[in-house]
Order: C-alpha cells, then sequence, then structure tokens
C-alpha cells in the first residue's frame, strides 16, 4: 500500500511522539490492533495508532491536524457504524485503567475500559457498574449513547451517573467537561463527542451491589417457518404494563434453523426468551415472574439469585465477534398486530428481535440536561440480522441494501417516539 505524502510524514512525526505503536499497514500487528467486535466492518487505514497515554491522544490530534490527515477512533467496535479506508485509526484499548473511591461510590475510567473491567475494580468494595448486558463493551463508548443499564428501571441511565468526562479537542487541547459546561456536556451524554473529539475517560457513580434475581424464562412458540404462538408475546405486553420499578426485562424472539449442531430443545424451533433482571429477594422474583410462568410452561428457567460478577447471564447473548447489522425504534406501546405479526415473522432475512422494556427510572427527567433518547418511550424494539462479510467489507452500502432488517420493526411503527443511536449498529456505507 502506498501512502499519501500527508499519511507519509504523519507516520515519521508521530513514531517519535507516542509511546504507543505506530503501525502501518504491512507492518506486524497492523491487523490485530484494528480487532473489532463488529466483523462486518474493516478499518484499512493508512497507519494506526494505539494510544498508550492520554499524551498519545493529544499527540494524534494535533500532529494529524497539522498535516491534514483524518483521525478515526477505535476501541471494542461494538457500536461500529463506519469504517475508516484513509487517515489514522487511533485505538484506546490500553487506556482501561479503573480507579475506584469507595467514599465517593464513583469510578474513574479510562476510555478503552470496557465494563468488565469495571467490574472487577467495583466488585472488592461491594459496588457494581450501571453496565449493560455484555461486560466486554466499552464502558465509555456505552455512556455516551445514554446506556441502558441491567437494571435500568430502577436505577436509570448509565449517563445520569457521569460526574464528568475527559476531553481531548481536535487541537489537541485536554478539558474536563461537566455540569458547569451545560451545552457540552449535554451533548456528550446521549449524542456523543462531535467530530475531531475523543473522550480519553469518565468519572462515573457506581451503585451498591444489593440483591440480584438474574436469568431468563425460554418458551417454545412453535416451528420455525410455521406460525408462532403469540400468547407469550401477548402476555409480555400485559405483564410489563404493571410491573415495579426494581425489575427490568427483555423479550427476545428468535427461529432457529435444524441443524444437528444446535441444542435439541433450538432445532428448528421458534423461541421466546424473557430476561429478566430485579433487585429484590427470591420471593420477590417468583412472585412477580408468576403470570409468565402461568400462560405456559418455559422449555428453560434459569431465573435464581445471581452473583452480579456473573450479570452477562441474564441477556445470555453471544460475547463472539460476528458480522450483524441493528436497527431499532423507541415506542411507547406494544401494538397487539405487531406481536400477532411477530410471532410468525418471516422475511429476506433471518432478524433477531429485541423488545427491551423501558419506563420507571428511565423516565424520570434528567437532573442535568442531556441528549438521551427514549424518556418518554416504554419500550425499545431491535432488529439485529447476519450480514455477509464478503460483500459488507468492500461494499457496506449494498450490505446494509440486502440484510437492514428494518423491515421487521414496521408493524411497530404506529407507535413510534423515536429512535436510539446506540441501537443503531453496523454496516451502512463508507464515512
Amino acid at each position: 500500500m502506498t501512502l499519501s505524502p500527508a499519511a507519509s510524514g504523519l507516520a515519521g512525526a508521530l513514531a517519535d511522539s507516542v509511546a504507543g505503536p505506530v503501525l502501518l499497514p504491512d507492518d506486524s500487528g497492523f491487523t490485530e490492533e484494528l480487532a473489532s467486535f463488529q466483523l462486518g466492518l474493516r478499518h484499512q487505514p493508512d497507519l494506526v495508532v494505539g494510544a498508550r497515554r492520554v499524551a498519545d491522544v493529544r499527540t494524534v490530534l494535533q500532529l494529524a491536524g497539522e498535516h491534514g490527515v483524518p483521525v478515526t477512533v477505535h476501541n471494542t467496535g461494538h457500536g461500529m457504524r463506519f469504517a475508516a479506508d484513509e487517515g489514522v485509526v487511533l485505538t484506546l484499548r490500553r487506556l482501561n485503567g479503573v480507579l475506584v473511591d469507595p467514599a465517593t461510590r464513583t469510578a474513574r475510567v479510562g476510555g478503552g475500559a470496557t465494563w468488565n473491567d469495571v467490574m472487577a475494580a467495583a466488585a472488592p468494595h461491594g459496588l457494581v457498574p450501571p453496565s449493560g448486558s455484555l461486560g466486554c463493551v466499552g464502558a465509555v463508548g456505552y455512556t455516551l449513547g445514554g446506556g441502558i443499564s441491567l437494571l435500568a428501571r430502577s436505577d436509570g441511565w448509565a449517563s445520569d451517573l457521569v460526574r464528568s468526562f475527559t476531553v481531548v479537542t481536535e487541537d489537541g487541547e485536554e478539558r474536563e467537561v461537566g455540569p458547569d459546561d451545560a451545552e457540552w456536556f449535554a451533548q456528550l451524554r446521549g449524542s456523543g463527542p462531535v467530530r475531531g473529539e475523543v473522550v480519553t475517560g469518565m468519572t462515573v457513580g457506581l451503585l451498591p451491589e444489593g440483591r440480584l434475581q438474574g436469568g431468563g424464562l425460554t418458551f417454545d412458540i412453535g416451528a420455525t417457518g410455521a406460525e408462532g404462538d403469540p400468547a407469550v408475546l401477548h402476555a409480555f405486553r400485559e405483564w410489563t404494563a404493571d410491573l415495579p420499578d426494581e425489575l427490568t426485562s427483555t423479550l427476545r424472539v428468535m427461529s432457529f434453523p435444524d441443524l444437528d449442531y444446535l441444542p435439541p430443545m433450538l432445532r428448528g424451533r421458534r423461541i421466546a426468551r424473557v430476561a429478566v433482571a430485579l433487585r429484590g429477594t427470591e420471593d420477590d422474583a417468583e412472585r412477580l415472574v408468576a403470570p409468565l410462568r402461568k400462560v405456559a410452561q418455559p422449555i428453560e428457567d434459569t431465573l435464581a439469585p445471581m452473583p452480579f460478577a456473573e450479570y452477562p447471564r441474564v441477556h445470555a447473548e453471544p460475547d463472539n465477534p460476528g458480522p450483524f447489522i441493528g436497527e431499532n425504534l423507541l415506542v411507547d406501546a406494544l401494538d397487539v398486530t405487531a406481536l400477532e405479526n411477530l410471532a410468525r415473522l418471516t422475511g429476506p432475512t433471518m432478524v433477531i428481535m429485541n423488545i427491551r422494556h423501558l419506563g420507571g427510572a428511565l423516565a424520570r427527567p434528567a437532573a442535568v440536561p442531556d441528549t438521551v433518547q427514549g424518556r418518554d418511550a416504554q419500550y425499545l424494539v431491535a432488529a439485529v440480522a447476519p450480514v455477509d462479510p464478503q460483500v459488507s467489507v468492500t461494499h457496506p452500502g449494498a450490505a446494509y441494501d440486502q440484510a437492514n432488517p428494518g423491515w421487521a420493526l414496521e408493524p411497530f411503527g404506529t407507535a413510534k417516539v423515536g429512535v436510539s443511536p446506540g441501537f443503531s449498529v453496523g454496516p451502512r456505507g463508507r464515512s
């Protein structure tokens, strides 16, 4: 690969100025430095720099600006929408330090830290972070989008707990942005940084561990390719209409092919799984989920007392990288006809549907103004579809046209109040 004069000059300047690696496409470790959870996109920049300290971020932005080279920031890649095909990619994963202050119940979290890193640092103090369904997600990136935590209906948006962000601006200046910078702080909490800004850390509130009841109720609602029984889906709608804020739940519906490597109970079946997280007692959990268990016999029921460190088992989502596209709607109600359609969902692509129950603390006005989408919604309906990486890496726009799962959301559109940017992910085109 032949570098442009600007990129070549930048590479030379950075090699003498940063502590982290500066890698060109032919260098060993270049591909590994760009590793991503999203396999449907692949950064193909002129060079990649791995920030080892915040000073590296300042230097990259300063020198890239002087050389006229664009900068793309990359961490875990969970929320990746576009791939860089030029310039420099700045990776943050080495900025993964976490410092917990048990007295103030806060954590200073580096821009490359995952929620697993924060959980490991907070647990010895009897504290937990406002993390979501997966521990391998970047903590800062997740929070910039608002962040629907495991117990979101009782704890609110993760961004509600942010005390401040550390931001490096396009000219390399480092700023601590908090409530005193009202407009900037609001932009970061919900919409994220503008182009040219890099968030290198945050101070975020932690929560008492308490007692977690967690797990999932899995129901067989019919054969793949046949019309499924919508009874569990309707029961979820009725059940969530009158739940206490202490219980947060998600309904997932997906169809499995009839393949030998799958567990027998999933082969060729359409499955509905209700993930349940409750801050309360085992008796509370049994009482609150009883209406769901009366509707149908679960083929698997894992709801039980759970250490917070094992919280990813609540949603039981895969933590291995993959190629996928995600779209979503924020709605103020679940349309009965839409649920009927979901029970027999078939279409041009395989789709996994997730309906997250919102409301509760998520509906409360922000104590400090923000730009989070969803305070006026009762549910977030998300559709995820696999994408062919052989197509998406080279022609992301074409891959989006082929695999876009938006068609599966259309029946829910009558109750639409918005869209959550954090759940619109995967290939859409070139940056």
